[in-house]
């Protein structure tokens, strides 16, 4: 089942509607024109999951909930009008940010990515550095990224360069606080097209190497890495 126009008709009018009672009554249209959707996806990603880790959780569980915290609604809107799914390993806590394949629906568009949201400052050092010291993993990440044409670099970037003595092509990689691989479309006959499930897949397979990057970077922020850091 691929995502269809009732998808976001129904996000929007749960969103106007800001209405317990109301999503209450139409949670079996919600489980079917939005999780429905979510759940074939990530079996669609399943086998591609798997093949570049082992560890990161693709199920159902990744799901986000349509509420609001209930911490920040304070009588505002109780639902968002979006809803995403975030393939990422098991957290020590809920305070951790690991890297992370996502795919998000709005009402205003849908995307797809793989990296941070916010990317913990060790682990940026450690990508900083690798970049600079030209380790294996970056080479493969990078030329991962410029092999395709869908994603682009994202991540707060430094006001100034705080690199000048480097090399312009890893610019975009160091100067950033934090840093993620995303594509996004405004274009619906992109989201309701029945191939995009396969589109998604074969694009995380393309970034695999971005994502195995992270994941050692994160590694080696917590030292827990044996590798040596500067592998040419």
């Amino acid at each position: 089942m691929a995502f269809t126009v009732k998808t976001l008709e129904f996000l929007d009018e749960n969103y106007v509607r800001n209405d317990r009672e109301w999503f209450k009554q139409n949670k079996q249209r919600y489980e079917r024109e939005v999780i429905a959707p979510f759940v074939q996806l990530l079996e669609k990603l399943a086998p591609v999951i798997e093949k570049t880790d082992s560890e990161l959780i693709c199920s159902p569980k990744c799901i986000a909930r349509l509420y609001r915290d209930a911490r920040r609604v304070k009588g505002g809107a109780i639902f968002r009008d979006s809803l995403w799914c975030s393939v990422k390993k098991k957290k020590a806590s809920a305070y951790d940010c690991v890297a992370e394949f996502y795919f998000y629906v709005s009402t205003r568009g849908f995307g797809y990515g793989c990296g941070y949201y916010i990317t913990p400052t060790a682990v940026m050092e450690q990508l900083r550095k690798a970049a600079i010291d030209g380790d294996k993993l970056f080479k493969a990440a990078k030329r991962a990224y410029e092999k395709q044409d869908r994603f682009y670099l994202s991540g707060e970037m430094y006001k100034k360069n705080h690199f000048p003595d480097q090399k312009p092509d890893i610019l975009d990689w160091i100067n950033r606080r934090s840093i993620c691989l995303c594509y996004d479309s405004q274009d619906p006959s992109e989201l309701f097209d029945e191939n995009l499930f396969d589109r998604v897949a074969q694009d995380f397979e393309a970034i695999s190497p971005a994502y195995k990057f992270f994941s050692e970077m994160e590694k080696r922020a917590r030292g827990e890495s044996r590798k040596p850091h500067n592998i040419k």
